[in-house]
């Protein structure tokens, strides 16, 4: 649980004990009830204990699910999975005993831009490997978001509330597979299941049967929102937002973010398919693309998009054009008309290859400048926790980071690449890293020139 959280009003079970569980605080609330730290009196360890509230498991039957699936979830064992430890029940209220796990939710990162393209590629691959133990075993996550998913100080991903989703199932399904009944949608935009639509799969919002592939469908949402900062499907209200998952078209991701690898891309786009049989057919599939594409951009080997893939992406990122963007698509039809009519005049090839040159390295210089690349470079290294500062003086960049942690100088280096094959008429950037930097160096650092970002706390507490 998020230790960011902020403690809630004094609740009146705090120091009390609910059979083994002795209450010591409260950690947080959402639609399935309160979560609490309390100690485990049997085996001396703090866990977190979620009371569900009498609404959720009033009904006997749903009683009896919900109690067989979070006792089939507490035998799923994977490092990516917060561990439930006990299901039961204290003067009629169900609770359950889980692991406690201290870090932030992947919600927080993502408002705080505190995460990378290769860090949302490794939580998205921990979060795969999760949930392919769970599909072996015959558990559907339903609720995957990045509200359920925290990232420990460690760098582990850790998915919650295995075995509560299925309390949030209206369990209305659609008479014959037509058109689906949206009094449940109604019902979910006012009930407890408030902010989780964006992520829904198609077939949840239709009402349909679910499998493993369901699962698949909302981590690809969520891999699309720690690259963009934006869900694919945002609209005003939530009857809206979950028309657009089930029937509208996905947005390309090169409309929010363009820079994005092409393999990059290929992943999100087939996660997001409306047909769960063109996704991935099961998590591991997804695990290993993951990982060969984090193999990739780690060597600087990503295979770029193919001439299909690139005509098939510029044909919906024209459907999806930003006025922004209305400038720069007139000024390529203007240089086509002026190509076309060069053709036709019969201007000699020289001067045709000299116009095309020019033109060329105007546009490079327009789009690609100095400041420009230094800037996008800093947003994307500040993103990386580890990072203390940021300065540059004469092209050459230094950053002061606390520790070498894993994969953070392949970030930082692939970052720089990007930035650099940019550059057309310009020196190129370079960087060097200073690894736990003393406060007397991080204070001369930040006291010359140059300085383009500065954590709060540039010195690191141990």
């Amino acid at each position: 649980m998020d230790p960011q959280t902020k403690t809630l009003v004094l609740h009146p079970l705090i120091g009390q004990t609910l059979n083994q569980y002795r209450i010591d605080g409260t950690i947080g609330q959402g639609g399935m009830g309160i979560v609490f730290r309390a100690q485990d009196l049997k085996l001396q360890r703090t866990v977190a204990l979620k009371l569900l509230p009498p609404e959720l498991t009033g009904d006997t039957d749903r009683r009896k699910r919900f109690l067989l699936e979070a006792r089939t979830a507490a035998r799923i064992s994977h490092p990516a999975i917060a561990q439930i430890y006990d299901v039961d029940e204290h003067n009629g209220t169900i609770f359950i005993a889980m692991e406690l796990v201290e870090g932030k939710t992947v919600r927080d990162l993502i408002q705080n831009r505190e995460i990378d393209l290769l860090g949302a590629i490794d939580i998205g691959f921990q979060v795969s490997a999760g949930l392919a133990k769970a599909h072996e075993s015959g558990i559907i996550h339903r609720d995957i978001k990045p509200g359920n998913v925290i990232r420990t100080p460690e760098g582990h991903a850790k998915i919650l509330d295995f075995g509560l989703a299925k309390l949030l199932d209206p369990e209305a399904k659609t008479p014959g597979g037509g058109t689906p009944d949206f009094s449940t949608l109604t019902r979910t935009e006012t009930g407890i299941v408030k902010g989780t639509p964006a992520y829904m799969s198609p077939e949840q919002i239709k009402g349909e049967s679910l499998d493993a592939r369901s699962d698949l469908f909302s981590l690809g949402v969520m891999l699309f929102e720690m690259a963009t900062g934006e869900v694919p499907f945002r609209r005003a209200t939530s009857m809206e937002m979950m028309h657009a998952i089930a029937f509208d078209e996905t947005p390309p991701l090169k409309q929010l973010q363009p820079n994005l690898p092409g393999g990059f891309q290929r992943i999100v786009t087939r996660c997001l398919k409306k047909r769960p049989a063109d996704r991935y057919p099961d998590a591991r599939a997804l695990m290993e693309d993951l990982r060969t594409l984090r193999r990739e951009m780690e060597s600087g080997t990503a295979r770029p998009l193919s001439f299909k893939e690139r005509l098939e992406d510029a044909v919906q990122h024209l459907k999806h054009l930003p006025r922004s963007d209305y400038g720069w698509l007139a000024a390529g039809l203007l240089g086509l008309a002026l190509l076309i009519y060069l053709l036709a005049a019969r201007v000699s090839l020289a001067s045709f290859i000299s116009f095309a040159v020019l033109g060329f390295m105007l546009y490079r210089y327009i789009r690609n400048q100095p400041r420009r690349m230094l800037d996008r470079f800093v947003r994307k290294v500040a993103k990386i926790p580890e990072v203390r500062f940021i300065t540059c003086t004469d092209r050459k960049i230094t950053i002061g980071v606390d520790r070498a942690a894993g994969q953070l100088y392949g970030r930082i280096n692939t970052h720089l690449n990007l930035c650099n094959r940019k550059l057309f008429f310009s020196q190129p950037m370079s960087v060097v890293i200073r690894e736990d930097p003393t406060q007397e160096e991080t204070r001369q650092f930040l006291s010359n020139p140059g300085v383009e970002y500065v954590r709060e706390n540039p010195v690191r507490k141990n």
